[in-house]
This record gives C-alpha cells, structure tokens and sequence, in this order.
C-alpha cells in the first residue's frame, strides 16, 4: 500500500513526458497545455475543499489576479515568466490571506457566498479600473513566454507548465500527509477538539486558503502567456464552478484526484462537440450520472472498492510504540497545580457559576461531582478557555489562565475530554493519537513540503508515541480503523489517548464514565490510577459515586454553580449538604422515609 503513491508519482511523469511526443498538432498540445493549467488550480484547491472541507467559489477571481498581474508585470516592466509568477504568487497570496479572515465568523454557504462576492470584486475592478487592466478590451500584446531573457518554444513552455503542475501535486501531496495535513482534516471534522489539543483552526484554513490562492495566482499567469490576450469576460463564475467541480470529480482529498478531474473536465467538452446545441445539456447529465454513481469521485470511488477487495492492512506492532512511563512521566517536582479563585458565568440572567473556588494539587485526583446542572461541564469549559467567566480568575502553576483561548491553554499543559466525545471520526484511530502529538511536533512548514529529514524523524517519533499510548488503553488492534466505527466505551478510550499524546501535566476528564458497562468502568479506573502514577494531575467530573469514591483523593461538590463542600471521599460521604443535593432532603429525613418505608 505504501508503495501506491509512488508508483501513481511514477505513472504521473510518463504520461506528462509521453503527451508531446504523441500530441498529433499544435492545438492538441495547446489543449492539454490548458489541462496543465487547470490542474495546478484544482491541486491547489484540493488543500482547501479535500483537506479542510471549505468551499470557494472565487477561484475564477484568483485566477483572474494572477493573469493580471503576471501580464502587468511581462508588459509593462518586462520581467521573465519566473518573476511573474513570483509577483502573481505574492498578489493572490495577499488575497487568500484576506479570504481567509471571513472563516473566523461564516462558513459553509455563507462562506460560499463571500467567495462568490470576491470574484465579482475582481470583475468589477478588472472593468473599471482601465489605465492598469485595459477595462473590458484587456491586455494583448503579452510576450511570449521566456526565462532569465531565453524565449521559449512550445516545448518547452509544455515542459515548464508539466514540470511546475508535478511539483506542485507532489508539495501539496507531502503537505497532506505532514503534521499541516492532519491538522487541516481535524479542524475540518472537529474545531472544537482541535483548539483543546492546541492545534489553531484559523491558521490552518489561512494555510489552505493561501495555497489555493497561490497556485491559482500561478496558473493565471502561465494562462496570460499561453493565451497572450486577458480579458474581464474570461474569468467567470461558471469557471469558478468548474474548478470546485475539478476536485470533487476527481476525488477531493486524493493526491491525484484534482489532476483526473482537470483532465476530464478539459476534455469533456471537446468529446461532446458532436452534440452540437445540446452540448451543455449532455455536459451537465453526464456529470450529474457520474456523481451519483461516484459520491466519493472518481479516485476515492476506486479507493474504497480497492480497500474492500485488499486483505486488511495489518496493524502496528506494539513493539514499534514507545512506553508511556517513557513518553508521559513527570517528576514530582513538576506535576501541575490548578487553582480556581471565585470563578463566576453568567449566561445571560442565569448564573452558571457563582464564586466557585478550587485547587487541585500537583499529583493528585480530584473529583468535581454534583447533580446535573450543577455547573460541572461549565467549570471544566471555563478553565480550559472554551467560556471566558464573568469575575475570578484561574491559573496553573502560577501561570494565568483567565482570558487566554483555549489552544493557548492546551499548550500550557492542560488536556481535556468532553462529555459528549469530540472524535475526528474520518481518520483513523492512530491518527487520532497523531492529531493530539501536534503540539510537541516542532518542524515547520518548509520541512512539510519538502519531507527533510527532521520531518521525518519527528513524524516517526509521533508514530511510536501513538502506537504506545493505543497500547497503553487497549485498542492496539483498532489502530487502521476509523474512529467513527469505534463502540462508545472504545471511543471513550481513545479520546483519554489522544488528551494523553500531548504530554499534559493536568488532565480534565469530564464524565469519561458516561455511557460505560460495569467491567468497562473497572477498566478506566485502573487506567486513571496509572495516568495519576506517572505524575499527571487528574480533574474528574463524574456521576458514578463508586468510582469517584474509590480513586478520588479530594472531592468538590457543587450545586446550582456554588461550591457546597469540599473535602476527603469519606467526609463527602456523610456531608449532610451533599446528601440533601443529591437526594433532596436531609440525612434525617432521608434515614426516617426509608425506615418508614
């Protein structure tokens, strides 16, 4: 299986060295040339659509800046066809980082439409602005294409536009399977997990919005020089379409995908030609019978029926993990201390909090139970950045807490479940694990792209520390699975070994045993008590007053967002307060009613 991508590499290259040499004239090779650059902007947006699952219907205008800037640049400054890509590359750039902005607040179709209203922009300003674009006569007269001042023929501008599009499938491809790719597919499936495991939703869809405009920009200017004339009304919105088409077609998400999809959108239409006025007709029919038929396009069609037909990829050997006494320890003199000082949440008029105080000390597990509503999950949620409270503070180890996001807080030290689990389920249970490695990664994204040494090391190294926290809660033979498939108590487990990946001083567990089977809760008890033995200091929220009564060295109760007690298990016991929350009456009366019973 591994050696599936490079042998694709492999196939890729033929192909683009055997086209010239087979093109039977000119425009043969003219056409595939503009299959090239069509290719480069459907890879591009592969990173955006395939990865972090955003839509953008504004690549036309990308496309549409790129041109122009590469043919202002070749026209009017004379620079060469590597310098105006490398100007066209900054101007789309800028824009993509500008396009990005929006995420933050709008997604889905409402980010669809702030994309479309981009294009438009670049229309108009295409139009109107006439001393720099030309206004709707555009720019002719481009020259041809030449580098460092040698012009270059047919074939060699093919060879330039064939090797840049394998370069930039192959950067995007090592992109994908990098620490960015990873990243990008968890933000895609869960922001809210991500920003625990400290991974930065914003930056990751800047990252891709960036590589969809970059390789836009390019393919533009390669465009102005092929065709050697750019106008307003070449840059559609029915091209932007087509390019988001390109990806989906071929298989968003795939390393080739894009590339299939540009080829056979390119082509299509020259093959439906015969149909004369029913040409667009036939165009969309065939492509709405393709789509139902390959949901998952062309290459992710054809990756699934080759997964169900190839014997099960084995999993990885144990032995290949690090042990978590390894990996996770902390001495004593390090464990984490989190203090709580009068933290009060309003939501509204309803005060979820109220001066709630507490400390949990380095080392130790520490049981935070109340009845439900009792402000437990909003607690949990407020220290580790998710809510921001209305008065108080909260810091571990002396560091503030208190106004910091939440990703910031996971890079401090402090790791989390959720009540209700927060799992990536579209990738695999080891690549979970991964996903929560991702703060302790270091390289950057030059090392990503062109997969250096200390990438590799790095990634290696992550490999091994997931393999043996998957041994370490016991779900080792579930490595290559989707995390979707996972039953429930499993789930649980691997959301406690992906909190663990990113080497926590404290871990918060908010109810880990909800949902759990008796043997399944003995199990996570032993698997807290082994966490707490390694030096990590544990939260636990939790309903199951047996487990809380048996791992827990101090317990705090609240109710109605007040704290009511907090003390030893055995003295909680007996707490007449506590009592009366959990049961509404006192101890007395509770004794008398059952003795009257």
């Amino acid at each position: 299986m591994r050696y599936l991508v490079p042998v694709g590499f492999l196939v890729f290259a033929l192909i683009l060295v055997a086209v010239p040499l087979t093109a039977s004239n000119e425009y043969a090779l003219r056409l595939f040339m503009l299959f090239l650059i069509y290719g480069m902007i459907a890879v591009g947006l592969n990173a955006l659509v395939g990865l972090t699952g955003l839509v953008s219907l504004g690549q036309a205008g990308l496309f549409a800046l790129g041109s122009y800037a590469g043919a202002i640049l070749a026209t009017r400054l004379g620079f060469d066809i590597v310098a105006c890509c490398i100007g066209a590359a900054i101007v789309s750039g800028a824009c993509g980082v500008l396009l990005a902005y929006p995420t933050v607040r709008v997604k889905g179709v409402y980010l669809a439409v702030v994309t479309i209203a981009f294009g438009i922009i670049v229309e108009n300003v295409a139009i109107e602005w006439q001393s720099l674009t030309g206004g709707t006569t555009g720019l002719s007269s481009i020259p041809r294409p030449n580098v460092f001042g040698i012009k270059l023929s047919g074939y060699a501008f093919y060879a330039v536009l064939a090797v840049t599009l394998f370069i930039l499938t192959l950067l995007i491809h090592n992109l994908k399977v990098s620490r960015y790719g990873r990243a990008m597919l968890a933000v895609s499936q869960s922001e809210t997990a991500s920003r625990a495991l400290g991974i930065n939703p914003t930056a990751m869809r800047t990252l891709a919005f960036v590589v969809a405009s970059v390789t836009a920009g390019i393919a533009g200017t390669f465009y102005a020089f092929l065709n050697s004339y750019i106008s307003p009304d070449i840059f559609t919105f029915s091209d932007s379409v087509r390019f988001l088409l390109m990806v989906i077609l071929g298989g968003a998400g795939s390393t080739f995908g894009p590339v299939v999809g540009a080829y056979i959108l390119t082509y299509l239409p020259e093959y439906l030609q015969q149909f004369q006025l029913w040409q667009k007709f036939a165009y969309g029919a065939l492509l709405l019978l393709v789509m139902f038929v390959l949901p998952r396009g062309v290459l992710g069609t054809l990756r699934l029926a080759f997964d169900r037909l190839r014997p099960p990829e084995p999993v990885p050997d144990v032995a290949e993990g690090l042990p978590v006494e390894t990996t996770l320890r902390h001495d004593k003199e390090i464990t984490a201390e989190l203090v709580a000082n009068a933290l009060t949440v309003r939501f509204g008029g309803l005060s979820a909090l109220s001066n709630v105080s507490l400390r949990v000390k380095g080392g130790e597990i520490h049981a935070l139970i109340g009845p439900n509503g009792a402000g437990k999950s909003t607690f949990v949620n407020t220290i580790s950045g998710f809510y921001q409270p209305d008065e108080g503070r909260c810091e571990i180890d002396g560091v503030e807490l208190t106004g910091r996001r939440s990703l910031e807080i996971a890079r401090l030290g402090l790791a989390r479940t959720f009540q209700n689990t927060e799992l990536f389920g579209e990738l695999s249970v080891l690549e979970n694990v991964m996903a929560g490695y991702d703060q302790r990664l270091s390289y950057g994204l030059v090392h990503a792209l062109l997969r250096t040494p200390r990438m590799l090391r790095e990634e290696s190294e992550c490999r091994r520390v997931a393999i043996g926290l998957l041994s370490f809660v016991g779900l080792s033979q579930y490595a290559n699975d989707a995390a979707r498939f996972l039953p429930f108590g499993l789930q649980r487990r691997l959301e406690i070994a992906r909190a663990l990946a990113g080497r926590p001083r404290l871990l918060l567990l908010d109810e880990p045993a909800a949902g759990l089977t008796t043997q399944e809760i003995d199990d996570l008890e032993a698997m807290v008590r082994q966490i707490a033995g390694l030096g990590i200091s544990v939260l636990l929220i939790e309903h199951h007053v047996d487990l809380i009564m048996a791992l827990a060295d101090t317990v705090t109760v609240l109710d109605y967002g007040q704290v009511i007690a907090s003390d030893k298990p055995a003295a909680i016991q007996n707490d007449p307060r506590v009592i009366e929350a959990y049961f509404g009456t006192s101890l007395e009366r509770a004794e008398a009613a059952e003795t009257a019973a």
